[in-house]
């Protein structure tokens, strides 16, 4: 009877901390022009050339510029992507993140996964991290973008508190 509440407990002591290691996140906004170039091949297929330029911030005070270029292919209304994204912040450490459109169509709001593929600096902590986001295509080409990834809080103080070496 001891073995299974030592079992237990430490089973739930576990989970407890299971639960707080992924406790933190970064939220990313990004706001910009974006351009499409439409291959229309029929009534229910589309291959769209995409790019983009803006400006991105995180609720940590970390700002820069942001590039991406992908395409987009819509075959009878379900859309898939592979669009990849460099992030450059003022201090020059970037990263590059690959995004692929998890629900929602071109030209509509869409919900993509995102993975932090390539990265300097601060960002390097961030490698392999799986986030998400959400886009909104706006009036005169325009869009706006946010994303989040949970991770853990040692992982944000690395980021947050980052010193670049002289």
């Amino acid at each position: 009877m001891i073995n299974k509440i030592t079992i237990l407990l430490i089973f739930f002591f576990v989970m407890l901390l299971g639960s707080k290691s992924f406790s933190a996140q970064i939220r990313i906004e990004a706001y910009g022009i974006d351009e499409y170039f439409n291959y229309d091949l029929g009534k229910e297929r589309q291959f769209l050339t995409y790019s983009n330029e803006g400006l991105y911030m995180t609720d940590i005070g970390i700002s820069g510029v942001i590039q991406c270029k992908g395409i987009i292919e819509i075959i009878n209304k379900s859309t898939s992507s592979n669009i990849m994204c460099k992030y450059t912040e003022e201090n020059g450490d970037n990263f590059f993140a690959q995004f692929f459109v998890q629900r929602g169509t071109s030209g509509d709001a869409t919900v993509q996964s995102f993975e932090f593929v390539s990265a300097t600096g601060r960002w390097e902590v961030m490698l392999g991290k799986k986030c998400i986001g959400a886009y909104t295509s706006m009036q005169q080409k325009r869009f706006m973008w946010q994303g989040k990834c949970n991770i853990t809080d040692k992982t944000l103080e690395k980021v947050k508190n980052y010193k670049k070496p002289e």
